[in-house]
């Protein structure tokens, strides 16, 4: 091992602001518990827009967080196990 990789294997993951776009069913009850797991486990949310519209079968919504790669697929997976979740990905 060189001394540059033993430095990039110590620095930590810097957060990146990541936007996640999440489908949800149950109008403004599904979109309100995405926004409780995002408070609830204090992701740093930067930016939250919710779209309910009476009439449709999904609601999104949309937060732009501070993560890094990890804490990226964590917050997916998380998101993914609400059972108001038809889908999440992240930009």
């Amino acid at each position: 091992m060189t001394v540059d990789t033993l430095t990039e294997q110590h620095q930590p993951a810097l957060p990146v602001e990541r936007e996640f776009i999440t489908h949800v069913t149950g109008g403004l009850d599904g979109a309100v518990r995405v926004a409780m797991l995002l408070r609830g486990r204090n992701y740093r949310v930067r930016d939250l827009a919710i779209d309910v519209r009476e009439g449709v079968v999904f609601s999104e919504v949309r937060a732009t967080v501070a993560v890094t790669a990890a804490e990226a697929e964590l917050l997916l997976q998380r998101l993914r196990r609400l059972p108001a979740v038809v889908s999440a990905q992240d930009r």
